[in-house]
C-alpha cells in the first residue's frame, strides 16, 4: 500500500464514507485504510432500523484490529435509548450530535462544529 497521510500542522480528517467495510480496491478495507495509517476512529451513528447493531458491530470490528476510538458522533435526531444502549456497550465516549441541516454549504459546515466535542 502506497497511501500515506499529508503532512499538516492542523488536524486532519479521513472520511470513510459509506462504512469501515467498504472495499476501496479487491484486498483493501476502508478498515485497513485506517490502521494502515495509524488513525484513530470517529464513528458517526444515524438511528434507523439495525442502527444499535451496525454501530456495536463497527466498534467491535475496530477493537479487533487494535484501532483506537476518539468515540461516537450520533447524525439527526434524539432517540435517547438507542443513544443510551450504544454508550454502555460500546463504552466508548459520545463526542456530540450533527443536527440535519436542509442547505449543506460551507458557512453551514463550520457552524456544526459547535455540536462536537472532539
Amino acid at each position: 500500500n502506497n497511501i500515506i497521510a499529508p503532512e499538516t500542522d492542523t488536524d486532519l480528517i479521513i472520511e470513510g464514507a459509506g462504512g469501515l467495510m467498504v472495499p476501496l480496491n479487491k484486498n483493501y478495507l476502508v478498515i485497513d485504510l485506517i490502521r494502515h495509517l495509524e488513525s484513530e476512529a470517529v464513528l458517526v451513528s444515524r438511528h434507523y432500523l439495525g442502527s444499535i447493531n451496525h454501530t456495536i458491530l463497527s466498534v467491535e470490528a475496530l477493537r479487533s484490529r487494535n484501532i483506537n476510538i476518539a468515540g461516537i458522533i450520533f447524525n439527526g435526531g434524539v432517540n435517547k435509548d438507542t443513544e443510551s444502549i450504544i454508550e454502555s456497550v460500546c463504552d466508548v465516549p459520545i463526542l456530540g450530535r450533527i443536527p440535519n441541516i436542509k442547505d449543506i454549504n460551507p458557512l453551514n459546515i463550520y457552524n456544526l462544529k459547535k455540536h462536537i466535542n472532539i
